[in-house]
């Protein structure tokens, strides 16, 4: 490093170089954004660099920020902040150095080497917020519920409650926990979180999740309800938390309640954003697998994310699968299959660990869920009973990847496959024994045993 660079610390302690006063303060509302969901980082930062193009860190976080969004669109804008930042090398510190490291290995698809660069950030700067930030979400995408849940746990030690965003870290440690069944820990922490800054709306989302899991759908709608004015307005993770919300609706079948939230908060208006279309695609998926009519919302569904596909297509499993479920849900078969084919492609020629994520998990639910929208519910039972134990190595949260066991289970009751059925509604009966959603596919798989009976 240049020794005439200027060091200075942001205010958890960790060192930021060349940069002015003015691009410090601005990096730590970038930082507020990024955690907190409320306004764009980016934004920020623009205003930062054009100030002070040579501020290292300023480059990174962009880079960062818009990795995290998990899509192929952001990779030129996101190649351009890498290059910036390397071109500054001589003037970074070895932190930022390592930063710009594991934003060129995620860029790359090495999305295990940048975790595990961060980790070593972590390692001489427990209060890196960016890291830690940077490493949980790419724990979650990749569905490592350990490190979600342990690579906070390896540094929440060194925090304190008088740290700025050190609510936001305890609500990350809340959604490892309770992405590891540690429930009682999980709400705990959250409202731990929410004490201290109710705005958060990272740690309401690990508390729903919770109740979620609980099948505590009635307080959990009450408890977002009653917390609306902290964590919807203006929050562009606010869609999420009303996904939960429709879940809970949707639980004790009010689809009528689901439907309205899908309109009003999940997508309002057209979205480019894929963790949106995400959501959407999920639960009008749900809502199909439960007789519900969803008129014309899956061609407008189908439509965002037919404007996105030939960008998109390959990039993440995840994402691919539910824009198939929105292609097939308007009847665009072909399209779904152009999908298909592309996560065929990715199996074999991304990196490692994106390549494993489409060959192991995504290519059969792709298959799984084409299967099921021609009717072949055979083939979509044999496509979705294996990835079932390994379905977290795609990405997402249980409550997410729950949609492939509602899916699965659907397709044996639409077989006839009685037995599968039973063990499938069995399962869910153990784990949520006062369900109303189970209730309903309990009914559904004694008609098959009715009709067997009958017969």
């Amino acid at each position: 490093m240049d020794p005439k660079v200027i060091n200075r610390k942001d205010a958890r302690g960790v060192p930021v170089s060349s940069c002015t006063p003015q691009s410090l303060d601005h990096y730590e509302t970038a930082l507020y954004r990024f955690q907190s969901y409320f306004g764009d980082p980016t934004e920020v930062l623009a205003e930062a660099l054009k100030e002070d193009p040579e501020f290292v860190m300023g480059h990174v976080f962009n880079a960062s920020a818009m990795l995290m969004m998990s899509e192929r669109q952001y990779l030129p804008a996101i190649v351009d902040s890498i290059r910036a930042a390397e071109d500054l090398s001589h003037k970074a510190n070895d932190r930022e150095r390592l930063m710009t490291r594991a934003a060129r290995q995620w860029m790359e698809g090495d999305w295990t080497g940048a975790c595990v660069t961060w980790d070593r950030v972590l390692a001489d700067h427990p209060t890196d917020a960016l890291a830690l930030q940077c490493g949980h979400l790419t724990d979650f995408y990749t569905g490592d519920s350990v490190n979600l849940r342990d690579r906070v746990g390896r540094v929440i030690g060194r925090w304190n409650k008088d740290m700025p965003g050190y609510s936001y870290v305890l609500g990350m440690q809340a959604f490892g926990f309770e992405e590891c069944n540690h429930f009682e820990r999980a709400e705990e922490t959250a409202r731990a979180a929410l004490a201290i800054e109710p705005r958060d709306g990272w740690s309401v989302h690990a508390a729903v999740h919770v109740m979620e899991m609980q099948n505590r759908y009635q307080e959990g709608q009450r408890f977002l309800r009653e917390r609306e004015d902290d964590w919807a307005p203006d929050n562009g993770f606010a869609f999420h938390n009303w996904w939960h919300l429709a879940l809970f609706h949707m639980e004790e079948g009010d689809f009528a309640g689901a439907l309205a939230l899908y309109d009003q908060q999940i997508l309002p208006e057209p979205s480019d954003v894929s963790l949106q279309l995400v959501d959407a695609s999920a639960l009008l998926w749900r809502l199909t697998l439960q007789g519900v009519d969803t008129a014309s919302r899956w061609k407008t569904l189908a439509d965002l994310w037919s404007d996105k596909t030939a960008t998109e297509n390959g990039y993440y499993a995840f994402n691919d699968l539910h824009a198939i479920m929105a292609l097939v849900g308007a009847g665009r078969i072909d399209e779904a299959r152009e999908v298909r084919a592309a996560v065929k492609v990715a199996a074999t020629i991304n990196p490692t660990l994106t390549r494993a994520m489409s060959e192991q998990v995504g290519l059969p639910a792709c298959d799984g869920f084409i299967a099921f929208a021609e009717g072949r519910y055979e083939d979509a039972v044999d496509a979705l009973l294996p990835i079932r134990s390994i379905a977290n190595r795609f990405g997402g949260s249980n409550a997410q990847r729950d949609v492939l066991t509602q899916t699965l289970l659907s397709s044996a009751i639409r077989a006839g496959n009685a037995g599968l059925a039973a063990n499938l509604v069995g399962e869910r009966t153990v784990h949520k024994p006062f369900s109303p959603l189970t209730k309903r596919f309990a009914k559904q798989q004694g008609g098959i045993v009715a009709t067997e009976r009958a017969a």
